[in-house]
């Protein structure tokens, strides 16, 4: 079994963690830490939970019992995994938590999108961070063209996602994001990234990305690029239209479509979950293939609501 900590165990995106956890084959949780809640019951903090679980928030965290921590926090006990990753060489570690100060490069911790960066998180990776959400959404978009250099000229991303996701920092750093990994992918990419707000709601759970791109490459040949992609992917499939988020809420699934309304520009539309893709799903993805599960273990389809 897996042996797994919590530091920041007390957030929304730590309860999503834990839902998913502990329905996990492979998967033992054995600290769950938050500050201030030490001796509570974790089924009192995260809804859902009673009945399920019986664990307590910790008072610290071991690493020398842990196979794998994830990260929710900015507190002392999570910097102290994330500076010293010397003193524990076998410990894995995945950091969801989106600190803005956080140079994930410096560390020496891989850009968790499995979309993009499958084979460095399958080959003895240790550390990684978990994108921004509306980050993954707009790179799954933009990957396949970016690899096969079909990026040029400004990219328009609207996006509608949660209040809590979109505010005007949290929006600077998901363009720098994009605008690190397209330019990674593509040296030749000079372009900008300009976000913009879709006028649409969504659920507490929802992600529409629209994506408008410069290309003029006929729209067959892009649905080709596309599905050469990620046709051996679990989670991302390619659609001939647009659906609503609900198709894809509560699951691990991202959906892409591709549409042309003019000769030369293409909108690409991506729908997900936001508090999995971006958030608790991804973590449980990277774990899986760190320690070489398969990547839908513990993420099958499960029901949300009707």
């Amino acid at each position: 079994m897996i042996r797994v900590g919590i530091a920041g165990a007390d957030t929304a995106m730590a309860g999503e963690l834990i839902r998913i956890l502990i329905n996990h084959p492979d998967v033992e949780i054995t600290s769950a830490f938050a500050p201030g809640k030490v001796g509570r019951k974790v089924a009192s903090v995260h809804h859902g939970l009673a009945g399920e679980c019986d664990l307590e928030f910790s008072p610290d965290i071991n690493p020398q019992k842990l196979d794998v921590i994830f990260i929710d926090a900015h507190s002392d006990v999570a910097d102290r995994f994330r500076m010293n990753t010397d003193r524990w060489p076998e410990l894995r570690i995945i950091d969801m938590s989106h600190c803005p100060s956080l140079d994930f490069e410096a560390l020496e911790m891989a850009y968790g999108l499995p979309e993009i960066n499958r084979k460095e998180l399958v080959r003895g990776c240790k550390r990684a961070v978990v994108p921004r959400s509306v980050a993954a959404a707009a790179i799954i978009g933009l990957y396949p063209l970016a690899r096969h250099l079909l990026l040029k000229g400004d990219i328009t991303v609207g996006y509608a996602c949660p209040p809590d996701i979109d505010t005007e920092e949290k929006t600077g750093m998901v363009r720098q994001e994009i605008l690190h990994v397209l330019r990674k992918t593509q040296n030749s990419f000079n372009g900008d990234i300009i976000m913009r707000h879709l006028d649409e709601e969504v659920t507490n759970r929802g992600l529409k990305v629209n994506i408008e791109v410069p290309c003029s490459l006929e729209i067959n040949e892009i649905f080709k690029i596309f599905d050469h992609c990620y046709d051996d992917h679990n989670f991302t499939f390619m659609l001939a239209s647009t659906v609503p988020g609900y198709e894809v809420e509560g699951t691990q699934k991202t959906l892409v479509s591709l549409q042309r309304h003019t000769d030369d520009k293409l909108t690409i539309t991506v729908v997900a979950d936001s508090r999995m893709r971006g958030g608790a799903g991804d973590a449980v993805h990277i774990m899986n293939l760190l320690f070489g599960l398969h990547e839908r273990t513990g993420l099958y389809l499960k029901a949300h609501k009707f």
